[in-house]
């Protein structure tokens, strides 16, 4: 098969569109071509997308996106998420700390899906932020939401791109083996390494404070 034989419509990614992908509108600005070119992530995902209807969507492979805080792990898994859903594919984003609540609340995605069924079954799914969501007191909850969701989409190869600041092994101890598992079968592990966006973004910010 080639890349042709299984081209899609193209989609214009209006605000409208962007907002039906839940992405933030701090990232709706995020491209591949943003992306610092001499990092390693950047060639590892430019890869990706390139070879993402061949090599890895028939597969069910996504990204496991780790690092330290305010490297870019959502600027660039929210760039790919932007590039596969501009070439036809499904997409949604959905914070780590807002599964336990979907699926106590079983709120609505639209008329024929709860946003439950569409995380579970949408074509691409961003998970941000793992790790970070409320834990019950240690009752396991969170954690259990989480891999239920993995294995499912596992399951029917769908793609899911997490961001994390744990790194393979801390998300190990915190998910118990089951999950690594699912992890190790189901993505590629990605370490986002860059200068301090949000400190370069504080500058930028004091510039305009200064210049009014």
């Amino acid at each position: 098969m080639t890349q042709q034989q299984y081209s899609r419509p193209k989609v214009e990614l209006t605000t409208k569109v962007l907002d039906r992908l839940n992405i933030g509108k701090r990232y709706w600005q995020s491209s591949l071509d943003t992306l610092p070119k001499d990092s390693k992530h950047y060639s590892i995902t430019k890869e990706y997308v390139k070879e993402f209807t061949l090599k890895y969507e028939p597969k069910g492979i996504g990204l496991f996106l780790w690092g330290n805080n305010s490297t870019g792990k959502t600027w660039t898994a929210t760039a790919i998420l932007k590039e596969l859903a501009h070439i036809g594919y499904t997409a949604y984003t959905i914070l780590g700390d807002e599964l336990r609540a979907i699926y106590i609340n079983n709120q609505m995605f639209d008329p024929d899906n709860s946003i439950i069924r569409w995380v579970e079954n949408v074509e691409i799914l961003l998970i941000e932020d793992i790790g970070k969501e409320y834990n019950a007191s240690g009752s396991g909850w969170a954690e259990l939401c989480f891999e239920n969701l993995l294995r499912k989409r596992s399951r029917n190869l769908k793609v899911t791109i997490i961001t994390t600041n744990l790194s393979p092994d801390e998300f190990k101890d915190r998910y118990k083996n089951s999950a690594m598992a699912i992890l190790l079968e189901s993505m590629i592990a990605i370490q986002v390494k860059s200068a301090d966006n949000r400190a370069k973004i504080q500058v930028e910010i004091q510039k305009t404070v200064n210049n009014t």
